[in-house]
């Protein structure tokens, strides 16, 4: 009974480039750093909340990445980029960090449709007169008609995204 090996160079590359790759990529999720300024002010706002303008706090992202099915989901990704790693792919490496992270970013949005607690205060659903800090002067505040926090304009809630980042 003769045994021999043979080596193949070129799969046991692809192999190495795929392991560090997994060692050296990760994912960012939430509001990456392309999220527009704004947005991070607003992020910011609700999640610390500003007793002086009536604003409790509303932690999203926290809350929303330690939900059940929104771990099983980014775990699926990551377990799909390793899987990739001992296949010797780099692509699907990549593949599964982005599907990890696009079930983050998902997972914030969902949280948020769900209804994020406290809601939207009397006052900020119909409107009314309050007084301006500064001068104490009466100011009207338009109502936003509805009890759903974090859906004013849509623009915080569209900036929840991902960053797969390489070092």
């Amino acid at each position: 009974m003769d045994v021999s090996f043979k080596e193949n160079r070129a799969q046991q590359k692809a192999l190495d480039e795929a392991r560090k790759l997994l060692k050296s990529a990760s994912v960012e999720v939430g509001l990456p750093e392309s999220a527009p300024e704004r947005s991070r002010w607003l992020l910011a706002l609700h999640e610390r909340g500003a007793p002086g303008a009536h604003i409790p706090p509303r932690p999203v992202v926290g809350p929303a990445l330690a939900k059940e099915e929104t771990q099983a989901a980014v775990a699926d990704g990551l377990l799909s980029a390793c899987e990739a790693a001992s296949q010797g792919n780099p692509e699907g490496v990549l593949s599964g960090f982005e599907e990890a992270g696009q079930a983050g970013a998902d997972g914030i949005r969902a949280y948020i449709d769900a209804g994020i607690q406290p809601g939207n205060a009397p006052l900020t659903i119909s409107g009314g007169w309050i007084r301006n800090f500064s001068s104490g002067k009466p100011v009207h505040v338009p109502g936003k008609g509805f009890d759903k926090p974090m859906y004013d304009t849509g623009e915080l809630y569209a900036s929840f995204s991902f960053e797969v980042k390489q070092s």
